[in-house]
């Protein structure tokens, strides 16, 4: 286990308690040396835009408890919630949250998924348990429709009632007594180093068979890429970006490549900065993209993006946009020079999809090609706008 990398958990409910044994658990268990846990409120954000410092992650776990999405319309008065608002309700989020998990998936990592019953507070005293009990076989049904998501089993020797904490779940949205934590701890850590062995590295993906709603979710997140040639400006922002870009490199993360080197690189033949906005924020620079003219094509021996736009479809974006700045040079073709590392299996996996291997470690594909290619492997084909400047 490399000592830096850490696991991702995001919750329905607060998991903090959760944070020091899961830690202990994933370290005795060789999995990671760190576990991150967000609050319920970060959920979402986290799964369509995570931060720019989560490029050690080597995947997300995500415990989902459905009693959680109706808490906000429970007062603590079990008549305020009926039966239909709540049957709407619950199934309102379950659709927001598949398209958010998928998002998540998009980025080529790990989703383990474990679906808690809902035991809890709300359930309990809006007796709304069977409703809850309901629903929840229905998401995992639609749960397993999710490519590249792996479910996680709830323990069997979970005694619910012994381990949770219904007064912590109606102050503070903690369901569980520390115990119970523990517990949870212990059997997520095992789960994931049974799901971490088994793992084929060449199974990671960022190109998923998408499903309707995923393309409309996408189309609306309105992003926008805009590629703009490399300034000195820019050093400190295409630094962090080629040093840290792990997953989604040509050539892995850098962590201790020089200032020099970063220079070298923006200063190389035809270098691009690629920044990112959507709806839902400004992303700024996010890419770095360095390319040379030999013979007929545009030969990419850099191509890094960041983290944190992975799965808004950004590297099929930058195929037309590469496209244009190989047309103006009067070159007739791209080409993607691969390096392996560790963790740059998802790289390889988009460049088989979308391009054509034509030896020597390139990936390419002539420039006639790309839009019917696009419309062909992208999940949302068009669901961007592309801004080239000179």
């Amino acid at each position: 286990m490399t000592v830096d990398l850490a696991v991702q958990l995001v919750a329905t409910f607060d998991c903090r308690p959760l944070r020091d044994p899961l830690q202990r658990s994933l370290r005795q268990a060789d999995v990671a040396n760190e576990a991150n846990i967000a609050a319920p409120s970060q959920l979402s954000e986290h799964m369509l835009a995570p931060s720019r410092d989560s490029e050690n992650m080597i995947g997300t776990i995500v415990l989902v408890r459905l009693e959680d999405w109706l808490r906000q319309s429970f007062t603590g008065n079990s008549s305020a919630l009926t039966d239909s608002a709540a049957r709407l309700q619950l199934r309102t989020h379950m659709d927001e949250f598949l398209s958010q998990l998928t998002v998540l998936t998009l980025r080529g990592r790990p989703v383990w998924l474990m679906i808690c019953p809902s035991h809890g507070w709300v359930a309990e005293k809006s007796a709304m348990a069977t409703l809850c009990r309901t629903m929840t076989n229905l998401f995992t049904a639609r749960v397993r429709n999710v490519s590249q998501v792996e479910l996680l089993a709830w323990p069997s020797s979970f005694e619910i009632d012994d381990l949770s904490d219904r007064q912590a779940d109606a102050l503070d949205h903690a369901p569980f007594s520390q115990p119970g934590y523990d517990q949870l701890a212990e059997t997520i850590a095992l789960q994931l180093a049974e799901s971490v062995a088994a793992r084929d590295p060449e199974a990671s993906s960022t190109t998923t068979p998408g499903s309707p709603e995923l393309a409309v979710f996408l189309a609306g997140l309105q992003v926008r890429v805009t590629v703009a040639p490399a300034s000195a400006a820019d050093h400190s922002e295409a630094a962090r970006v080629l040093r840290t870009a792990a997953s989604f490199s040509l050539a892995g993360e850098n962590p201790t490549m020089s200032d020099p080197e970063v220079e070298t690189i923006l200063s190389s033949g035809h270098c691009y900065t690629v920044s990112v906005a959507d709806r839902l924020g400004d992303y700024g620079i996010s890419g770095v993209v360095a390319a040379r003219a030999i013979d007929d094509e545009l030969r990419i021996e850099t191509f890094s993006l960041s983290c944190t736009v992975l799965g808004k479809q950004v590297e099929y974006a930058l195929l037309p946009a590469l496209s244009q700045v190989a047309s103006r040079r009067g070159l007739q073709k791209l080409a993607f020079v691969y390096q392996h590392s560790a963790r740059n299996q998802p790289t390889l996996a988009y460049l088989k999809t979308a391009l054509d291997d034509i030896g020597d470690r390139r990936f390419g594909l002539a420039i006639a090609e790309v839009e019917a290619r696009i419309d062909r492997t992208a999940i949302a084909p068009g669901a961007w706008s592309v801004s080239v400047s000179e």
